[in-house]
């Protein structure tokens, strides 16, 4: 029987640790694409890829064909040194080499079991997350994200985390109008599958959010990288449904660590330092939006603006019906779940009645209006957050200051509804 001496110290620990690289695609057409696309030196996924990068990628595609040795060639030439995932992607194969050799030498079925059950899936699920993320930009995500409807003037960013990919994308608004992608690239997110719901849970938030600090120097611990930008969780949305827990960041990886695999925060954003100190800059405190889900929808031009256009069409007649001193039918606007602070909707009533039986005339308009559509389902439905600048004027009153709206609807037959109304300062 052939003898598995010949593995290193390190490959005859990981027998013990690891298994095979989870299947991402049963299509092997789709490997033999992306492994013809790194072979091209010309196709622009491979142009901005690393030597290291490309040859980790082409290892995992040869470790996924059931290619073990040509996996050890290739990673041999890396210059992996400290680089856990080249050690990690040599003990798989060291693995199935294994495997292979007993069954060559007609070993038991036992001995096949035990080499392959040992589990080293969570940390080579970074190479799966990076070769699935290369092969989608072979048939690369197409047209603007669907969620972002309207950016308004104040908006600097939109930085969009997708946990089922992943990916993080990052757009910049652009004067006409457009959104410009900044990037889409490997984020490490939270340990724990599903949404945020209570503290210690390991799970990263869905929802829409905003970077409201920067943290750097003694204000961060090294385990969090060079910077860390906090996001504004939980929001109102979450504190509705009793959501809790706090410290949401976008950080980097402890500074002696070059790999993560894909869910390995306790409900953090992470990147490598050097791809966050380069993200940095788009970063700004308060307009840099941050949408969080899962399966982010891209393209559909004609459902974005379907979605748009009833949004706007409703907040509109919220205003008109506001303006023209109909209070009922102001009032019916918002959703039967309504709270703005600690009113819902009876005492919310009650007060808009007090207050509009003084006026003799209102005068209301919006400008600088941002639509942001959540990409998750909520108990209310689909939910819309706005906010926009609100100038009121009326017989005895006029101010103006930025507003924030959270409106929901059951499905796309029904009008939007007010959820929420936040008032934001001015």
């Amino acid at each position: 029987m052939k003898r598995l001496s010949n593995l290193t110290g390190f490959g005859l620990l990981a027998l013990m640790l690891c298994m095979p690289l989870t299947g991402m695609a049963d299509d092997a057409g789709e490997w033999k694409q992306a492994s013809i696309a790194l072979q091209d030196n010309s196709a622009a996924a491979v142009t901005n890829l690393s030597t290291q990068e490309r040859t980790i990628l082409q290892a995992s595609l040869a470790l996924k064909t059931d290619k073990p040795g040509q996996a050890l060639r290739l990673l041999a030439s890396a210059k992996g040194g400290s680089d856990p995932l080249v050690a990690l992607l040599e003990a798989e194969a060291r693995r199935q080499q294994a495997i292979a050799a007993v069954r060559e030498a007609g070993g038991s079925g036992k001995e096949v079991q035990m080499l392959a059950s040992a589990d080293l899936n969570r940390g080579l699920g970074e190479a799966d997350a990076r070769l699935k993320a290369f092969m989608d930009r072979l048939d690369p995500i197409s047209g603007e994200p669907v969620d972002i409807l309207q950016p308004g003037p104040d908006v600097a960013s939109i930085f969009m985390f997708d946990k089922a990919r992943s990916r993080m994308f990052v757009y910049q608004p652009g004067e006409d109008g457009r959104l410009k992608k900044i990037t889409d690239e490997y984020v490490v997110t939270g340990s724990v599958k599903g949404d945020k719901e209570h503290r210690g849970d390991g799970r990263t938030p869905n929802g829409i959010y905003r970077f409201i600090k920067k943290l750097q120097g003694k204000q961060l611990q090294a385990i969090y990288g060079p910077i860390a930008f906090p996001i504004d969780y939980p929001n109102e949305l979450d504190r509705l449904h009793h959501k809790d827990g706090s410290g949401i960041w976008l950080h980097g990886y402890p500074m002696d660590v070059s790999r993560r695999p894909p869910q390995d925060t306790r409900g953090c954003f992470s990147l490598s330092n050097k791809r966050l100190l380069a993200m940095a800059k788009h970063v700004s405190l308060g307009k840099t939006w941050v949408v969080v889900g899962e399966n982010l929808r891209f393209g559909h031009s004609d459902d974005k603006q379907k979605l748009l256009a009833s949004v706007k069409q409703d907040i509109e007649s919220w205003r008109h019906d506001w303006a023209t001193l109909n209070t009922d039918a102001y009032l019916s606007h918002y959703h039967p779940e309504f709270h703005s602070g600690t009113r819902d909707l009876a005492a919310w009533k009650a007060y808009k009645h007090r207050v509009n039986a003084g006026k003799a005339f209102i005068d209301v308009s919006l400008s600088d209006m941002t639509l942001i559509h959540d990409p998750n389902r909520w108990p209310e439905g689909e939910v819309v957050v706005a906010e926009f600048v609100q100038h009121y004027r009326s017989s005895n009153y006029a101010d103006s200051g930025r507003k924030r709206l959270y409106l929901a609807r059951s499905d796309a037959k029904s009008h939007w509804k007010i959820l929420l109304e936040e008032t934001l300062g001015k």
